[in-house]
């Protein structure tokens, strides 16, 4: 990360921050308590209008970062958008976080395949609501994940912390406050949604500010999603059919990746 403090305190750079930290987040909440408590399932398309706005906003966000950056000279290469000073080692630890994952996604999948209402975190059935439910919402979903990984590391992981660092010159307090804003931004999960994404992205944190590459953190966070994502949405919708069947049975309650 190569730090510019007179960048950073220019005003369209200060005003971008100020959207990813606060703005998006709060609108992203507001729009999750609108849908809330609407009746399960949600219609296929308003699942995929929310995916259609999420792909639409946040590489909005990352096109306003880069022109920001470029009015400064710099470019996504000096937050991290890079293989890093060792492109063998980046790509080793990458690989290796990422078959680990796939590892723990073995298991965590086969759970899910049999479990119950009750065995979901409320956190995941917060998160429902908006995950997958046919052929056509899995698809976009794709898109869904592949933004939210390449978007979010960019905005969380390079240009946030690159920004508060600039202005404190510390990068480890850069780090560290994009987190806590990661897990917040994640509130419509509940308070154990906002702890776990600040953890993970305290994570994610850690091997950008290691590697000096966003890149492994980028791989795993769209794995991440897009694995679990279309998981639970399957989960929920074999409990729900289910629930359909049973006459008196109530559904699970359900709700809402960077």
């Amino acid at each position: 990360m190569t730090l510019d403090p007179q960048l950073a305190r220019t005003w369209p750079v200060i005003t971008l921050a100020l959207a990813v930290a606060v703005a998006y987040p709060l609108i992203g909440l507001q729009r999750y308590r609108r849908i809330e408590h609407l009746p399960e399932p949600l219609p296929s398309r308003t699942r995929l209008r929310i995916y259609w706005s999420l792909i639409a906003s946040q590489w909005t966000l990352v096109a306003l970062a880069a022109l920001a950056l470029a009015g400064g000279g710099r470019s996504f290469a000096d937050l991290g958008q890079t293989l890093g000073a060792w492109p063998r080692v980046t790509i080793g630890i990458g690989a290796g976080l990422l078959a680990l994952f796939a590892a723990l996604s073995v298991f965590t999948t086969r759970q899910l395949r049999v479990a119950n209402a009750s065995d979901l975190p409320s956190r995941m059935r917060r998160a429902g609501k908006i995950l997958p439910r046919n052929e056509s919402e899995r698809a976009w979903f794709v898109g869904v994940a592949l933004t939210a990984g390449v978007c979010e590391e960019i905005l969380y992981r390079g240009f946030l912390p690159w920004w508060i660092a600039g202005l404190t010159g510390s990068v480890g307090l850069g780090y560290g406050l994009s987190a806590i804003v990661f897990g917040l931004g994640h509130a419509y999960q509940g308070r154990g949604g906002v702890i776990i994404t600040g953890l993970l992205g305290a994570c994610f944190g850690a091997i950008a500010w290691g590697l000096a590459s966003l890149v492994p953190g980028q791989v795993l966070h769209v794995a991440i999603d897009l694995v679990n994502g279309i998981a639970v949405g399957r989960a929920l919708e074999r409990v729900q059919a289910s629930s359909a069947a049973v006459p008196g049975e109530v559904d699970a309650p359900a709700a809402p990746p960077a």
